[in-house]
């Protein structure tokens, strides 16, 4: 099978590269490689500029001269006709970074850049051929050029290593269209200052020449994601962000499916709770919300971390609805996989250098941002309904709520938590506790205990420590029944 992207690139050492084995290489007529070997590095540097820059300004007689890459790059050696025949116009084929042409004016100042960057830097000249059909079928030819020079060149620069590559590097992207059923791109990019990390992780210029497996592979990925970028990818793109905005929905407190409405796990209530006493430690007192993102690096923080990550895990183990959304985002992304290995397949690019959609950075953001987005939720509903029940019971009231007892029991616990009866018990401690008050309508036996029970709503903190007092006195621990 024919590949539909191919990509070549043909390096020339920079003059005082400690690598250069002063080669010039060219091909004859036959399309066969040859070199010319250079005296030394005076020579290499004449004949690497005349080859780059043309020869004009070697030679003595005009009629002589030879264009340069970049009148080639324009069309210089293209016949009238078959510029007209394939409607490519001298002023609008070799585009530069920024996704403008090259005029014939700018040529004079960019030969004369060129000629000092080629002392340190490597010059690299590419072939990036594509099917026309392939092409005409998914996108126009110049939108991908634009595509090509203003996104994936850049994307695939720093992949290969080099730092900031819109400030640090020049390059060319200009397109020929004059052959049957095919565009070529002939790319040629080169660095201005030093920017390739090296093994040190120093920044300098970089020796190596020939392009590994991988970093072909990058770019012809790239090249193929956006030609059918309309048709597949974006499609499936579609599809992951509409899978995340449904399994946000659970976490939006004003949509009607809002997961933390009605909890029926009482240790996943408790744990809420909980979560909202402790973000109370660590609120400004002016603020009523808080951000996940936000919370301080010390213990505190990291415990409230961890148990709202708890509470989310428990979320999604405990409520089906929850479950089956997130598989949703992951059949999404899987389908998403699957097209970045057919693109593969039908372009003969091999698996070196393969990224899953999973460790895709825009998934991995889009993923991030979600996850964000549910910690959030969860953080501000714990704070909510922690202030909300303590503003309840500081109100005069003989009843104790359902969501009183549960709040109490988890703040003695978290305050208690080193008590031999709730270490030795601490299972059966909640359940009982809540089982006799839900169940039976509270402890109808043990006036003492409801007395205690009802005083939580006068004074929290009070009845909080007596409500742990009356568990721990052997007279009513052996009537519940550890």
């Amino acid at each position: 099978m024919d590949s539909k992207v191919v990509f070549i690139d043909h390096p020339y050492y920079a003059v005082n590269n400690p690598s250069n084995n002063l080669r010039i290489y060219k091909k004859n007529k036959k399309g066969e490689w040859y070199y010319i070997q250079c005296k030394d590095i005076e020579h290499y540097r004449k004949e690497l500029k005349k080859y780059i820059l043309g020869f004009y300004d070697y030679s003595r007689d005009e009629s002589k001269a030879k264009s340069s890459m970049f009148d080639y790059y324009m069309g210089g050696k293209k016949d009238e006709d078959v510029m007209k025949r394939n409607k490519m116009r001298r002023e609008e084929m070799a585009m530069l970074k920024d996704g403008t042409f090259i005029k014939d004016d700018m040529v004079d100042d960019m030969k004369d850049n060129w000629s000092e960057y080629l002392e340190n830097s490597n010059v690299n000249l590419a072939v990036l051929s594509l099917y026309q059909d392939y092409v005409d079928e998914n996108i126009d030819i110049s939108d991908l050029q634009k595509e090509v020079a203003t996104k994936i060149m850049p994307k695939f620069l720093k992949y290969c290593g080099y730092q900031d590559p819109e400030k640090n590097l020049e390059w060319i992207v200009s397109l020929h269209c004059d052959r049957e059923n095919n565009y070529h791109f002939h790319i040629a990019w080169l660095e201005k200052n030093k920017c390739f990390k090296l093994k040190n992780n120093k920044l300098g210029h970089r020796y190596k020449l020939k392009l590994d497996e991988n970093e072909n592979n990058f770019i012809k990925r790239q090249v193929s994601l956006s030609i059918e970028r309309s048709k597949l990818y974006r499609p499936a793109l579609i599809k992951i962000n509409e899978d995340l905005e449904h399994l946000q929905s659970y976490f939006n407190p004003k949509d009607r499916n809002f997961t933390l409405k009605n909890i029926s796990d009482l240790y996943l209530e408790e744990d809420i709770i909980r979560l909202g006493y402790l973000l109370t430690q660590v609120r400004d007192t002016d603020k009523k919300y808080i951000k996940y993102g936000s919370l301080p690096r010390n213990e505190r923080g990291k415990e409230i971390r961890i148990l709202t990550n708890k509470i989310k895990d428990k979320l999604f183990d405990s409520k089906n609805e929850l479950r089956l959304s997130k598989n949703e985002v992951d059949e999404a992304i899987e389908k998403l996989n699957d097209i970045f290995l057919d693109i593969d397949k039908r372009n003969n690019i091999s698996n070196a250098g393969f990224e899953s959609a999973f460790d895709n950075k825009m998934i991995r953001d889009k993923l991030e941002k979600s996850d964000n987005y549910i910690l959030n939720a969860i953080v501000n509903h714990a704070l909510y309904n922690y202030d909300y029940n303590k503003g309840n019971t500081n109100k005069k009231s003989s009843k104790i709520s359902f969501e009183d007892i549960i709040g109490e029991i988890a703040i003695i616990i978290y305050k208690d938590k080193n008590n031999k009866i709730y270490l030795n018990n601490r299972k059966k401690f909640r359940l009982k506790v809540l089982e006799n008050y839900f169940i039976y309508g509270g402890y109808k036996n043990h006036d003492k205990m409801s007395n205690a029970l009802r005083r939580l709503s006068k004074d929290s903190d009070n009845a909080a420590k007596q409500f742990y007092e009356m568990l721990s006195d052997n007279e009513y621990t052996n009537n519940i029944y550890f």
